[in-house]
């Protein structure tokens, strides 16, 4: 079969199916969600894709294409396995055996290290409550009475929030339970809230991820997209400030600070501290 070219039906059956693919999965936590979008951004212009055709053509499955062949391959492997002498059954005539047996001497080797270094590193999920929790007391995520006491509503909505990330770790094979996976959780969480244009909520996840590491550039740039959304701009703006004083070369930031300023009608300040820098 010769090239594809990008307007061919079956190009576009293929991208289609992919995208369909995109639109399903789940992205792991630290995974860049922005960057799945430009994906599909670029396919769907690349391969002149518009909204009508994605959704109302029906796509073939990827998992199910590839589970079929996957089951079939599965099946062909134990034919062939059935129809081997004896002595390729034999446990230690194959290559396999020589690798059980470096594997065995090097875990002998080791010793104890062996175990302790495939284990899961991070500390208890008791430790990482107690972290998550000074972290919002120094954000006075707590203290939303009039007398400036605890809010017990606002106890039981951080326990909520902890429990809900913490399953989506365990979800996703996190294997290491710690503030900054925890932050990248809360960060993912926050990029879904800002797709299905849940502003105030994407506010709240994002800020948990920066009381959780606040040197991070992305957490209060992407806070400032979900300000811009909703009109407070001063706000967005102190956000891109901060994001590119940890970052001088985040081209996102000041892309999202020109935007801020432009919104409020600062144009000059739009141009020559956001858009000359983000391009």
């Amino acid at each position: 079969m010769g090239n594809l070219k990008t307007d061919s039906p079956l190009s576009r059956r293929i991208v289609r199916s992919f995208l369909d693919f995109l639109n399903s999965v789940e992205p792991a936590p630290g995974v860049d969600f922005e960057g799945l979008e430009v994906a599909r951004e670029c396919l769907t212009e690349v391969f002149k894709l518009d909204s009508a055709s994605i959704n109302d053509v029906k796509s073939d499955s990827l998992v199910d294409i590839f589970s079929s062949l996957e089951a079939s391959e599965d099946k062909n492997i134990k034919s062939d396995l059935s129809h081997r002498g004896t002595s390729d059954n034999d446990p230690c005539s194959s290559s396999a055996c020589d690798v059980r047996s470096a594997n065995s001497v090097e875990a002998a080797k080791l010793g104890d290290n062996w175990t302790r270094e495939t284990q899961s590193s991070g500390v208890s999920k008791d430790e990482l409550f107690g972290q998550f929790f000074a972290a919002l007391e120094k954000i006075h995520f707590f203290r939303s009475m009039p007398d400036g006491n605890d809010d017990p509503a606002q106890l039981d909505k951080a326990t909520c929030l902890f429990e809900d990330a913490l399953h989506e770790m365990e979800r996703s094979g996190c294997q290491a339970f710690d503030c900054r996976n925890l932050a990248e959780t809360f960060k993912c969480q926050g990029n879904r809230a800002m797709q299905s244009k849940l502003y105030s909520d994407a506010i709240e996840l994002y800020s948990l991820a920066v009381s959780l590491c606040d040197d991070h550039a992305v957490y209060y740039c992407n806070r400032a997209a979900a300000y811009t959304q909703i009109c407070k701009y001063n706000e967005a703006i102190k956000d891109c400030l901060k994001s590119i004083e940890i970052d001088h070369n985040y081209c996102k930031a000041y892309s999202r600070l020109g935007l801020a300023y432009y919104a409020q009608g600062n144009y000059a300040d739009a141009i020559e501290k956001g858009f000359k820098k983000g391009s």
